[in-house]
């Protein structure tokens, strides 16, 4: 089946082969220049880059502004310069200074400040912690070398992974485990080295220490954190390894930092897994306006490194593919709001190239055989935002389709709220924009089925994520306008009371979910805690009401829904804490959040 949506045309010089002018010295585009290819200099993407299928590598350096891949070379390169001063402090002189007493204020200080918008925290004032202390293994436990290369004792390997894989869809672990743990297997190590880079199995290893119940494995927890950084390291100054591999690793690191309340390294790793899934052009899988596959550059200071990404074996090698690349998009979005900093995949937008991989199949949909040979789509989340037909391909979308569907309306909601202070805004055209979010925020909520209903634990958790990331979605576009009659409907309480309530009858053994989570429950907690203390406390009792009755007298015309008894959002309130505070061990960024709302609850 093939699919074509209309995509905004790409300009520049016709297609095909025939000559091209030169552009005048200085004004080739930075792809060409690279690689000391002859430039058309047509704008917006030249000749040469059409032709040989490289038009989101077609950059120029001398318009108004610093291209997206610039922007992006200089960010990781800013965040590479704080993580030595943070490593090294005693080698490099900081670029910030406090002094004592402003370094202790910021120690006490508990989470706090309004709900997060574009450019502004989600967190509030919080303090990353210091870095994870170095653990000595005791007698019993074998020094380990530090060194990514040197394999750890075989038993060692086996019980690190065995605490891996029960956690692994919460991790995004995107890999197909099954051929995964067939490389694992390998008898000789040389060769499970060509399928499996070091960076990735310290990356693991690195999860099954923390992840493990084992004093003796956790132990080894802040040896396989250097372990993998520095393998990270290695494998971006050279050319061996597989890029899917590095993503992979990538992904799992920033997850890692981002669970320890490490937030510029966790930024700095998602950083690095953006900018090579869209170098190697994994948001233009099944394009119909791009048939090429993708060769990976990464700048390393003056140097350029480049990984080949050959056509897909099967349809399970793509599937990784895909939902590689969407576990990277969700986290961009979601992180980006959280450290109330822009997505990256806005810029690419903003340069004219839209994501093209069509929302990705569960894993045994690509083990029987993922899309058809001739399946095409364009502008997959362009067509999402705006309600624009989408190609069938399943029944119904996986849960990884979901989870970024509503990443996308968490980040979108935030933008859209952030430009509420703009003094040039057009009140009316913003309110048309705001009904339509909301709207389809609201359709896509009503979609979800229910977290209670699944059997399988991977699948609950993962439903959880996409059921709070929505409700956050609804919060976060009414974020700035609690003063303002008009968009100040309830509605975000509503949906804080919604994600208070999936709760209830969620009853996973697991210890770990995503990070994301305690970003999520934070804004649920703001709300919550606002309408406490916006109810009175002798406010007549009542029976509780059910969020479908509350929903319906909120969305009626008459004025807004009387809230709940103050006892009745306390009660919500312990139970949005209790879960933090279950996750705790595993995600000290779930304690430190935790413990900054119950000093909060105990003074109300």
């Amino acid at each position: 089946m093939s699919h074509t949506a209309e995509a905004p045309p790409a300009g520049g010089s016709p297609p095909g082969g025939g000559p091209s002018k030169r552009a005048p010295r200085g004004a080739a585009c930075l792809n060409c220049r690279r690689r000391k290819m002859r430039c058309d200099g047509a704008r917006p993407i030249c000749g040469q880059c059409i032709r040989t299928n490289r038009e989101i590598d077609c950059e120029y350096t001398d318009g108004p502004g610093p291209s997206p891949t610039q922007i992006l070379e200089e960010q990781i390169a800013r965040l590479e310069s704080r993580i030595r001063e943070l490593e090294h402090p005693e080698l490099v002189p900081p670029s910030v200074t406090l002094n004592p007493a402003t370094v202790a204020a910021l120690r006490t200080q508990s989470p706090s400040g309004s709900i997060g918008s574009a450019g502004r925290s989600l967190l509030g004032r919080v303090v990353t912690p210091d870095a994870l202390p170095a653990t000595i293994p005791s007698a019993a436990v074998p020094i380990l070398s530090q060194d990514p290369l040197v394999e750890p004792p075989a038993d060692l390997v086996q019980n690190l992974v065995n605490a891996f894989l029960p956690h692994s869809a919460s991790l995004s672990f995107f890999l197909h485990v099954p051929r995964f743990m067939q490389a694992m297997q390998q008898p000789n190590i040389d060769n499970r080295r060509v399928q499996l880079s070091p960076a990735l199995l310290n990356s693991v290893y690195l999860w099954g220490a923390h992840l493990s119940t084992s004093a003796a494995l956790r132990a080894y927890e802040s040896i396989f954190q250097v372990r993998a950084t520095n393998a990270l390291s290695s494998a971006l100054r050279e050319s061996q390894y597989s890029v899917i591999n590095l993503i992979q690793a990538e992904v799992l690191m920033a997850n890692y930092f981002f669970t320890m309340s490490r937030f510029l390294e966790g930024r700095y790793h998602c950083s690095a897994a953006v900018a090579l899934a869209l170098s190697c052009r994994l948001h233009k899988i099944r394009s119909s306006t791009d048939q090429g596959f993708g060769r990976a550059s990464v700048r390393q200071g003056e140097q350029v490194r480049e990984y080949n990404l050959p056509p897909p074996r099967d349809a399970v090698e793509e599937g990784e593919r895909m939902r590689g690349f969407w576990y990277v998009y969700a986290m961009d979005k979601n992180w980006a709001v959280a450290l109330g900093s822009p997505s990256h995949f806005n810029g690419i937008a903003q340069s004219g190239s839209y994501v093209d991989t069509p929302w990705p199949l569960e894993t045994a949909q690509y083990e029987a055989g993922g899309f058809p040979p001739d399946y095409r789509n364009a502008l997959t989340v362009l067509n999402f935002i705006n309600g624009g037909p989408v190609p069938p391909v399943a029944s119904r979308d996986s849960q990884l389709a979901l989870r970024a569907k509503a990443a996308t309306l968490f980040e979108r909601a935030t933008a859209l709220a952030s430009e509420w202070s703009a003094a040039d805004l057009d009140r009316n055209e913003f309110y048309g924009r705001f009904v339509a979010v909301d709207g389809l925020i609201d359709r896509f909520s009503a979609s979800l089925p229910p977290v209670d209903r699944s059997s399988n634990a991977e699948v609950a958790l993962t439903l959880l994520v996409t059921h709070t990331l929505a409700r956050a979605a609804t919060i976060q576009l009414r974020s700035n306008f609690k003063a303002h009659e008009r968009m100040n409907d309830g509605k975000d309480f509503i949906a804080a009371q919604a994600a208070a309530r999936s709760l209830e009858s969620f009853n996973v053994a697991f210890n770990y979910v995503d990070p994301i989570l305690a970003i999520l429950w934070t804004a649920v907690c703001r709300v919550l805690i606002g309408e406490i203390l916006r109810t009175p406390a002798a406010q007549a009792p009542s029976s509780p009401r059910t969020y479908a009755a509350v929903a319906a007298s909120a969305s009626s015309s008459s004025s807004r829904a009387p809230a709940p008894q103050r006892e009745a959002i306390r009660a919500m309130l312990d139970r949005v804490l209790a879960a933090m505070n279950r996750f705790r061990e595993t995600c000290p960024l779930m304690g430190m959040l935790h413990d900054g709302f119950v000093s909060v609850q105990g003074a109300m």
